[in-house]
């Protein structure tokens, strides 16, 4: 008598299912790698931003150095910024967060600058804070706006 030989079905198609769910488990991997990968993108632009903007003010003070030193630059998060300038430090900081709240979302800044001390190095600081979408950890909603900060000091 010869051996009865059995055929499965279905077992292809078994097959082909588990490999498209392993597919779209990695996709989705995928996407969630690519949204990360733009969230740090669009972070590191606005750090450099941050950066520009607050080189750009210093050089205007290093090159109105009477001014600075006088505490003429010296500003607050929240002080009123000069409607009608009136010097060129007034001119300079109206300019300066200007640039700031349309270059940052939300985009804010300060400069503190001690009294001058003949002698001594005088150091200035300049503090940009601005609101961005934060990549957190499983608990953190990636919708959820938190403040960044960038600060920059230097010697005039």
């Amino acid at each position: 008598m010869a051996p009865v030989l059995r055929h499965q079905k279905g077992f292809s198609l078994f097959e082909v299912l588990i490999a498209l769910f392993v597919l779209a488990v990695g996709l989705l991997g995928l996407a969630h790698l690519q949204l990360t990968t733009l969230k740090n993108v669009q972070s590191a632009e606005f750090r450099s931003q941050a950066s520009i903007l607050a080189a750009d003010i210093f050089d205007k003070m290093r090159a109105n150095q009477p001014a600075a030193r006088a505490g003429n630059y010296n500003f607050a998060f929240d002080d009123d910024a000069p409607v009608a300038p009136d010097t060129v430090a007034e001119f300079d900081l109206i300019d300066w967060l200007g640039a700031v709240s349309t270059s940052l979302p939300q985009g804010s800044g300060a400069i503190g600058c001690p009294n001058f001390n003949p002698g001594a190095d005088f150091i200035c600081q300049i503090t940009i804070r601005w609101n961005e979408t934060q990549i957190g950890d499983a608990d953190t909603d990636y919708g959820e706006l938190g403040q960044s900060e960038f600060i920059f000091s230097g010697a005039i």
